[in-house]
């Protein structure tokens, strides 16, 4: 039988995704409401990410890239996580659009040959490794701007470029620190939003100049012992985030995994909870 998500019209497809209170995605942790199920799904996906670093996913950097890291994030939260959305989305902010645009993202029919683009280019480039370094920040302002305009999910887009971009990065030896990316205050968008909406419009100037400074050399401390710790805050949160009893139990390191070779990109995923 098909989901609720998949069938009927536009419409039928968009309220599938949510509960009868037409405002909380239906979900796998029981929250019934959006502030419950916010709260219970950043620590889960947090946790989730911040054991990837320990294990790491094949990272294809096209459309079955972004699947599996969205996958993997969300996979204790949604029924559809990894799945590409069977509806158009725009900008959340009610009220909000862009100058010029619709304040929709690519239409569905579209999300594909868009990402194919995004793939063909890294390749040519070897996932960077052939540019210099010093457009390695410029080159992946452009690809976070291409993935964000697509937003290829239902919820959780932008948690999963993110780690899409920060893997990418790790290929040329780099890291993106989202921690010095000013957050977002009462009445004013985070410096992420502005940016990201001001290259939709066609200005990239604020996005590059935001990577310029993001993107740094990764060093012993924030690959392991931050990750380490985060993880082991995460998890406690996380358990004391859970709904309603009974649920799924929050993930936490893999067993028998202190064996398992990195990969040779040096995946590392988990970051903080800016853009959704």
């Amino acid at each position: 039988m098909a989901n609720p998500w998949e069938t009927g019209s536009e419409f039928d497809r968009f309220r599938g995704y949510l509960q009868a209170d037409g405002q909380t995605l239906r979900n796998k942790l029981g929250a019934t409401n959006p502030h419950d199920l916010r709260r219970a799904e950043d620590a889960f996906v947090e946790a989730r990410a911040l054991s990837l670093r320990q294990a790491g996913i094949p990272a294809t950097y096209d459309l079955a890239g972004l699947q599996a890291i969205h996958r993997h994030l969300f996979q204790d939260v949604y029924e559809w996580a990894g799945q590409l959305r069977t509806t158009e989305i725009r900008k959340g902010r009610a009220g909000h659009v862009l100058e010029g645009k619709s304040g929709f993202f690519t239409p569905r029919a579209q999300i594909a040959d868009s990402v194919r683009e995004v793939a063909e280019v890294l390749r040519e480039t070897d996932n960077l490794r052939r540019i210099p370094q010093e457009k390695v920040p410029t080159v992946l302002a452009g690809v976070y701007d291409v993935v964000n305009q697509v937003h290829p999910f239902r919820e959780g887009n932008g948690r999963t470029q993110r780690e899409f971009v920060r893997a990418l990065a790790r290929e040329s030896g780099h890291d993106i620190d989202w921690h010095r990316v000013t957050r977002a205050a009462p009445g004013i968008a985070s410096e992420n939003d502005r940016a990201s909406e001001a290259a939709r419009a066609g200005d990239p100037k604020a996005l590059r100049e935001m990577f310029s400074r993001i993107v740094t050399r990764p060093t012993a401390f924030d690959q392991h012992t931050g990750d380490a710790l985060r993880l082991a805050q995460t998890i406690r949160l996380a358990q004391a985030s859970r709904p309603t009893p009974g649920r799924v139990s929050p993930p936490g390191p893999a067993r028998g995994q202190g064996a398992r070779p990195r990969p040779a990109y040096g995946t590392t995923y988990g970051t903080p909870g800016h853009e959704r």
